[in-house]
Order: C-alpha cells, then structure tokens, then sequence
C-alpha cells in the first residue's frame, strides 16, 4: 500500500473528511489538525445544508489559503449532455467558550473590513450557552457585511444532531444528523476528475492512502 500525494483534481465526500480527522489528530501536527478541523466543519456544513437542498457535495483542502476549504458539486449543463462543477469557498472560523463577547460581536470581529464577497463564512459555536439566532441575524444583516454568505454550525444535543443557522443574507435554522447521513449515504470517498471538452467524473477505487491534506 503506497500513499499518493495531494492532487488538485481528487475531491473527497463530505463523510470521508469526518471519518478521517481522528487520523489526522493521532499525527500530532498542529497545523494538520487545524487544517483537518476545518475541513470537518465545513463538511458537517453542508451534510446539513443538503436536507433542504439535496445534492452531493466535495470537500478540497487547497494547497495555499485563503480560502480554508473548498466545497464542489455538479450542475447539469441545459442540453442535459454534461456537467458543469460549482466551486464554493469556506472560510472557517469558531467561537470560543472562553470569549467575553457576544456571538454577534464574534462574528462581527471576524468580518473585519475583509471582503468575503464570494466566499461563504462558517463559524462553529463551541461555546455553552443559550443565544437568540434571530437576534443575531439582525444584528449581522444590518452590518450589510460582504459575504456571500454567513453561517453557524451548533451542537444543541450531546450527539451527531447539529443547527445549522444561516445569519446572512437571511435567517433560516434547521437541523440535520450527519452521523445517521453518513451510515446511510452511497457517495463514494473520494473522485477523481478529468477535465476535456467536458468535465469526466471518474468513480475510482483504490488500496493507496490518499493526501487529504496538503
């Protein structure tokens, strides 16, 4: 079994980037761990992002940030012949149970003046505590901040049961179970694509260990 290195054309599942972070937490590297951490909250991002909107997402780490992960899925062309690929930024950050500060000042803090204009912002409450989400997404929306768009993952339940609270440019929350996601799911952990006149999705197996991380 050889290891292959990280390549701009593998993409790996959603539930593949969960499964595989402690792995990656047994090596130690602080920087890959972080990394990785990142990667997880995206993927848990999207696993619940598709109950209301099913497609099939997958997750890059690129090789330089920003962005902090990339998130992809493919779009039927009009003819119906091919398939177009959706590439959407993340940009992730967490709240931490050891900030003095409101969540919407949290957030607020991580905005900056910075331009995500074309990026999607996801931070992932750690912090014990009820807060008021619409609250919060008022507070956000009035900012008028340049986002693509804002989004909180939050654990209200002690299992794989997480909120997803999207703050901008409106407020919705729902709830997803990616542990039950990933027991049921068939998406296969990882493809590789081929670009030409159109783009081939190649469902390959393989005994190497894939580069997740770069």
């Amino acid at each position: 079994m050889s290891t292959r290195p990280w390549a701009e054309n593998i993409w790996f599942s959603p539930c593949y980037v969960i499964s595989e972070l402690a792995r990656t937490v047994q090596t130690r590297d602080k920087k890959k761990i972080k990394r990785h951490k990142e990667a997880w909250i995206c993927a848990v991002t999207i696993i619940c992002h598709s109950k209301i909107k099913p497609v099939e997402w997958w997750i890059q780490i690129p090789k330089n940030d920003p962005p902090d992960v990339l998130a992809m899925s493919f779009i039927p062309t009009e003819d119906g012949k091919s398939q177009d690929i959706a590439v959407t930024p993340f940009e992730v950050f967490e709240i931490s149970e050891y900030d003095k500060e409101s969540v919407e000042k949290s957030i607020e803090r991580k905005l900056g003046k910075k331009d995500y204009s074309k990026i999607t912002l996801v931070g992932f409450a750690r912090r014990i505590g009820i807060f008021e989400h619409e609250r919060v997404a008022t507070y956000i929306q009035q900012l008028k901040p340049k986002a693509l768009c804002i989004c909180l993952i939050v654990s209200e339940e002690n299992n794989t049961n997480y909120s997803l609270i999207q703050l901008f440019p409106e407020c919705v929350k729902f709830k997803h179970d990616f542990g039950l996601f990933c027991k049921t799911t068939n998406q296969r952990d990882f493809i590789e694509l081929t670009r030409s006149t159109k783009i081939k999705k190649d469902d390959n197996t393989t005994n190497d260990i894939l580069t997740l991380i770069p």
